[in-house]
Order: C-alpha cells, then structure tokens, then sequence
C-alpha cells in the first residue's frame, strides 16, 4: 500500500528543505568570507604584522629563503608559533612550478642539555660517571618516557646563555663546562625551529640566600616550567647507552643529544 503524505508530512519536508538551504547560504557565506580574506592577505601585502588568526603575538625569528620564497602570509600565531602559507620557487620556478601552499611552521629555536650528575647528586657514593635524566609524561604521547633537560632560547638570548639557564631552572645547579653538540633543524621542508644541542660536566648544585633551590623570574619568558609529571633519575654510562639504543627517549631532539653525546663520553 502506498504511503500518502499527510499535511503535516508536507510541512516537515517543507521546514527540512529550508533548514538545509538556510544552512547552505551561511556555509557558502563563511567560505566566501574565507577566501576573501585569503585574497585580502595574499595579496603582495606585507603580512608579517598580520595574521589571520592570533591567540598572542609570535616574536620568533620567521624563514626566508632568497630565491625560492617568493612570499608568506601568517595563517595562525600564537606566542609559540607561527603557521604561515609559503609560495616556493625551487629552482626558480624552470624545473618545478611555484608551488603556493607551502605550509611552513616558525618556531622558536630551542637547546638540549645532557647533563653529568655531580659528586653526591642523588645520594650515589660511587665514582661511576652518572647523567641525569628525567621520566616524563606528555600530551603527544600517551606513555612514557625519557629526557633530558630542553627548553625554548628566550629572543635576544644565545643558545648558550639558555642551555645555563634552563640547567639553573631545571636542576638547580651550574656547570662549569658546556660544550656544542652542533645545531639540528627540526624539520628540513616545514622548519620548526632549530635545536642547539649541549654536554655539561663540572656541575654544582646551588641554592639561594634561604637555602632552597634557585627559581628564576618566569615573567615575559615564552617558555614555561612543564606541567606534565616528571622524576629525575641518574644513569651510567652502559645504562644511558641502553636507553638510547632500546628507543627509551622517545622525541627525536632528545635521543639525538644524548646519540651525539655518546659519541664524546668516555667510559
């Protein structure tokens, strides 16, 4: 038997069918608007000031490569980051086309420190030469794992200068010699800053006129203390030499400083 449309049948298709369309006309004006604002932006103009969507002002250093980047505009910023959309010419547009939606992250360059335990550090009466680690938990990995001492190189501040740092912040010790492992891009094609990577030794710890630990003025840095729970542990050389060949220290920055600090450590 037939199905027969009731009035009221007829009034849901109707109401169905303008809701949709009502929905159509504001998708469609949205999209406009994004392309429109796309072309606003895209335009020749100079958008380093400007983004089009800004949770905080980015004040890192942002790529340009002569020749080959032929212009940017800031999609997204915060005081971390920096997504822009690149228009790249490899080869000066002859071998390959300009390609217009390079997306390329700035982000601010950051060091690495591995740091060797000082006499006594973690009440250790042996004469083993021990590194210091972390077990950490963090957002992007639903484990855990290893670490060493990182942070973000504040503007205006030498990687040295932050890896001293960033050992007084995290340990509350000083070391008395520092020595470059070299400096790593993160990502060669979509950049993500750079890492500056360090061995310390000759530490001591240090603590203030009330007998705690140093804790530096945070006000204005960009980067922040970790919020993500931490315990320091104290590895042997064999010991650090597993972890690292057992994939223990799981982003890449840190198992590349402590995969280049093996290569100088002596037993």
């Amino acid at each position: 038997m037939p199905l027969r449309r009731t009035s009221s049948m007829r009034i849901l298709v109707r109401d169905g069918r303008k809701k949709h369309g009502t929905i159509a006309v504001v998708a469609l004006a949205a999209l406009s608007s994004l392309v429109f604002l796309s072309r606003y932006y895209w335009g020749g103009r100079d958008n380093s000031s400007k983004c089009m969507v800004s949770f905080g002002r980015y004040n890192g250093s942002r790529y340009y490569k002569k020749g080959e980047t032929m212009k940017t505009r800031c999609l997204v910023e915060s005081k971390w980051m920096q997504l822009s959309q690149h228009a790249v010419s490899i080869g000066g547009g002859k071998v390959i086309p300009v390609i217009n939606d390079w997306l390329f992250i700035d982000y601010h360059d950051r060091i690495n420190v591995l740091v060797e335990a000082w006499d006594g550090a973690g009440d250790d009466q042996s004469n083993e030469k021990r590194f210091v680690a972390f077990r950490q938990t963090k957002y992007a990995y639903s484990g855990e794992s290893l670490a060493i001492i990182g942070g973000i190189i504040e503007p205006n501040e030498e990687p040295e200068e932050a890896a001293r740092r960033e050992v007084v912040e995290e340990m509350q010790c000083e070391c008395e010699t520092l020595v470059s492992l070299g400096k790593y891009r993160t990502d060669v094609n979509r950049g993500m800053g750079w890492v500056h990577s360090f061995i310390a030794s000759d530490c001591k710890e240090i603590m203030n006129e009330r007998g705690a630990p140093n804790d530096l003025e945070e006000e204005n840095q960009v980067g922040a203390a970790d919020v993500e729970g931490q315990e320091r542990i104290y590895l042997t050389v064999s010991e650090l030499r597993d972890a690292a060949r057992n994939g223990e220290f799981v982003e890449v920055q840190w198992s590349n400083t402590v995969g280049l600090a093996l290569l100088r450590i002596d037993t």
